[in-house]
């Protein structure tokens, strides 16, 4: 919830707490009869700042819980991306070995027919 809104309810529950006991207070009732009413009223609003408490509780842990959710998925995603990377990575040294490879035996070729040519080419 947001603090406005937390404002907006607490002050509601206070202009009702307020408006309940002036109420009661000019009432024409015997004093008995005010004071249980008073109590009465003031029962249902602390069950009633109960009741909103337990509910920002209940908003606080699905919070909670979400962002956690939200972090384990980053956290899966990230495992993923990086064995993606590692696969990737070992794929492009097995091609660069093979090119590296046949380079080097296409030189080693062209260097012994540049050899067999001197050679032919010297006698």
């Amino acid at each position: 919830m947001s603090n406005d809104r937390n404002y907006g309810i607490l002050g509601f529950l206070a202009g009702a707490a307020v408006g309940a006991t002036l109420g009661v207070l000019f009432a024409p009732r015997s004093g008995k009869e005010t004071r249980e009413r008073l109590v009465r009223r003031a029962q249902d609003a602390k069950d009633d700042l109960d009741e909103l408490i337990d509910k920002g509780r209940d908003e606080w842990a699905k919070a909670k819980g979400k962002a956690g959710d939200a972090a384990s998925m980053t956290k899966d995603e990230v495992n993923d991306f990086i064995r993606f990377l590692m696969e990737e990575g070992r794929d492009l040294k097995d091609r660069l070995s093979n090119d590296v490879e046949e380079s080097a035996s296409d030189v080693a070729a062209k260097a012994r027919k540049a050899a067999e040519n001197v050679r032919h080419s010297a006698n």
